[in-house]
């Protein structure tokens, strides 16, 4: 079904769908029977002698199954085209501007999103662990301009700069005017993924820094061990239960600062 976003007007969007091409035959007078209005009356409407009220557009956008953005342009048109003063006219032209300033940044989030499956984002977004870093870390209040993201992981300006500019390409942070924020999506790397290596080895470069950092009361644990192989499978299962736990409590907890866990439970080569 053709939208009504792509129109200024509704009597030439009524138009073109009678007219579209394969349209089956009577679709006007089913048009006219959805609205409960004479069959002739719709054609004066499309004549521009006389116009549909609001619920003749409302039921009109029942018929044609518009979507609730759709709906709310198509009945704005009619009421642009009903209204009797140049004010009301100028009201209902910003409004309709608004809308469709609204569904182009809809368009943007979905074109993003879908992007996001693309290798070429996959290989930039998990090259280091600078842009997934700095994606989250806009979710706190005191990590959202480039000079505090840049202070806290002691990073260049314009490093900072580009990989805000690649996050807000996929709709993965907003800028608001100084400020960068979080646009509450998080995005997982599949453990099948070629970049699962030099994403892993670079995190771990972070806690290279944490285990040299002076004073640090960060959690480091590493053991050599012998186990029976059994025991392997109910040891894991432990460390896959503490991480459910702890994903849970960091749902619920606030955004105040910026972690990460690194877990490695392996057969040693």
């Amino acid at each position: 079904m053709i939208s009504p976003l792509k129109y200024s007007n509704y009597k030439e969007y009524l138009k073109k769908l009678v007219a579209a091409p394969g349209r089956e035959r009577g679709f006007q007078s089913l048009m006219a029977k959805a609205m409960n209005c004479q069959a002739a009356y719709l054609s004066q409407v499309l004549r521009g002698n006389v116009e549909l009220t609001e619920d003749h557009g409302l039921k009109l956008s029942q018929f044609l199954k518009l979507n609730p953005l759709e709906a709310d342009y198509f009945i704005l048109l009619l009421r642009h085209s009903r209204a009797a003063t140049p004010e009301l006219r100028a009201y209902l032209e910003a409004k309709r501007s608004e809308l469709i300033a609204h569904e182009d940044e809809l368009q943007n989030i979905v074109r993003a999103k879908g992007a996001r499956d693309s290798e070429a984002f996959i290989a930039k977004y998990f090259a280091s662990w600078i842009p997934s870093t700095l994606h989250i870390a806009t979710s706190s209040a005191n990590l959202q301009t480039v000079e505090q993201l840049a202070e806290r992981f002691h990073l260049v300006a314009v490093v900072v700069e580009e990989n805000l500019a690649f996050l807000e390409k996929f709709n993965l942070v907003k800028r608001v005017g100084a400020k960068w924020k979080f646009s509450g999506e998080s995005i997982h790397l599949p453990k099948a993924s070629a970049m699962n290596e030099p994403y892993q080895v670079s995190l771990r470069t972070q806690v290279i820094k944490s285990i040299q950092a002076k004073g640090s009361k960060d959690l480091h644990f590493s053991s050599v061990f012998t186990i029976d192989k059994k025991i392997y499978k109910d040891i894991l299962e432990v460390c896959n239960r503490a991480i459910e736990d702890t994903h849970k409590m960091i749902h619920e907890s606030g955004t105040e600062e910026v972690y990460s866990i690194c877990v490695d439970l392996f057969r040693v080569k």
